[in-house]
């Protein structure tokens, strides 16, 4: 690789991370993150890690909420102080995203790979927010390369960082236990295809079976009181084509006006890929002609198929929902490995395929990227952009406590306002507003921020004095 591939990929690194951090700076606070900052984060680090908060919630991503109490201790509750390990997750995550494509022969390919897995909108939006994706899928990349070098060099030290770095994944997120569980049996696999004796598969398999014994005695009791209060209840029950992989085509085409062709087209790639790549690999291992990136590459793939296999198991034996949106992000970096690892595959076989694999992957990049500059912006979040007027209904507001002359104001508003508007208001200090509660907006109040749909509760003599188009809702009194 030359130098030229390198100053490349580290420009656009550069790059994503400044949005990222201006992401950080400048966007609202959203109803998730208020929540953990209100009910979660105020707690011990114990009642954290056990999940006894002051209300049980899957809210509570562990290492996402230790993080907002470490930062608010230390360097305030400003959105990018509370936010500063999602934006340096993402450094992380770009950081082994090119460390896991950086083996490829061709530098078109590592770089176009590079933004493939980079220019995601949906999945840039969560290394700007305090929730525990970011950290959890930066871990996941970061347990995956350790994985790929130990399956080549066999060293127990790069099995003991996977193993770290992927139980990292699952404090940040506990839907990560699906990818721990798979890379967990594929080690065996590999550890009873090399040596076939159970004394060796022990010897091989010790720091496996610590962590696992270490991550269960961690994972017991916040797991065990998210299924006491029923909090895992977010996903679909219809199937992963209906629901997984669908549920990440829509997030990923964030709310655009596109033809539904388009989400068509995204929907038959996705399954003309997955089909393409494990005949090749199929055909790779029945003749014999496996390289190490296809092993690699097959790993991949393994991981991503097992983590499906793994949840579909659960619905069916414990009902439990299919995976969606947010909650299935981490598997968007798997397909988009497995697809550049498809692409770059195509590019070394013959001139015709070559040619239709620089085609595919200058089409796809070139694609993504209008997507992205569609979509970038650094005002809202998309599952929650209702919270994108947030800090300037509040100002709107000061302004109306100072002309009315009241020394307090009570403020009704719609239900899912609640956490943002109160983590302004106490991280702000903001004593003049008394707290917000989640009392119907047809009481009296002083004022009342609402949804649009919530305007006829309020009462008829009301008057609209502010609207906000990013979120749809309106300031009346």
């Amino acid at each position: 690789m030359n130098a030229a591939v390198k100053i490349s990929c580290l420009l656009i690194a550069l790059g994503l991370l400044g949005y990222t951090v201006l992401r950080a700076c400048n966007v609202p606070f959203t109803h998730d993150e208020s929540y953990t900052y209100l009910y979660c984060s105020h707690d011990s680090f114990m009642e954290i890690i056990s999940n006894r908060t002051r209300q049980v919630s899957a809210n509570n991503h562990i290492l996402n909420t230790l993080f907002m109490k470490l930062w608010q201790n230390t360097t305030g509750s400003s959105e990018i102080a509370l936010r500063l390990h999602s934006v340096l997750a993402h450094a992380v995550y770009m950081m082994f995203t090119f460390l896991l494509l950086k083996n490829f022969r061709s530098g078109f390919v590592i770089i176009a790979g590079f933004l493939l897995l980079n220019i995601n909108p949906y999945l840039l939006e969560f290394f700007s927010l305090a929730r525990g994706y970011a950290l959890a899928i930066s871990f996941m990349l970061m347990s995956m390369y350790y994985f790929i070098r130990y399956l080549e060099e066999e060293k127990e030290k790069q099995l003991l960082y996977c193993m770290i770095a992927a139980s990292l994944a699952v404090l940040s997120n506990f839907a990560l236990l699906n990818y721990f569980a798979a890379v967990l049996v594929i080690h065996q696999l590999v550890i009873w295809t090399r040596y076939r004796d159970i004394k060796t598969n022990f010897q091989k398999s010790r720091t496996a079976l610590i962590t696992v014994l270490v991550l269960g005695v961690i994972c017991y009791e916040p797991i065990r009181k998210l299924i006491r209060f029923n909090c895992i209840d977010f996903g679909g029950m219809e199937g992963i084509w209906e629901n997984t992989v669908a549920s990440q085509i829509n997030v990923f085409l964030y709310e655009q006006p596109y033809d539904f062709t388009v989400f068509r087209i995204i929907d038959a790639i996705v399954l003309v890929s997955v089909i393409a790549y494990a005949a090749l690999l199929l055909a790779k291992i029945l003749r014999g002609k496996m390289q190490q990136h296809d092993r690699n590459g097959f790993f991949i793939f393994g991981v991503l198929l097992l983590i499906l296999f793994f949840n579909a198991l659960q619905h069916y034996l414990l009902g439990s929902p299919y995976i969606v949106e947010r909650f299935a992000l981490f598997i968007t970096p798997l397909y988009m490995l497995m697809l550049v690892h498809l692409l770059n595959a195509l590019t070394e076989k013959k001139p015709a395929l070559k040619f239709a694999g620089f085609g595919l992957l200058i089409a796809f990049t070139a694609g993504m990227a209008f997507h992205f500059s569609k979509c970038a912006n650094l005002s809202y979040a998309s599952n929650w952009n209702f919270d994108a007027d947030t800090k300037q209904m509040l100002l709107d507001l000061e302004k109306e406590k100072v002309a009315s002359g009241k020394q307090k104001i009570k403020l009704g508003v719609t239900w899912l306002f609640e956490p943002g508007i109160n983590f302004y208001r106490e991280s702000k200090q903001l004593d003049w507003l008394e707290t917000v509660t989640r009392e119907d907006v047809s009481n009296e109040f002083d004022l009342y921020y609402i949804e649009r749909n919530d305007q006829a509760k309020v009462q008829q003599q009301k008057k609209v004095i502010h609207e906000y188009p990013a979120s749809g809702s309106l300031l009346m009194k």
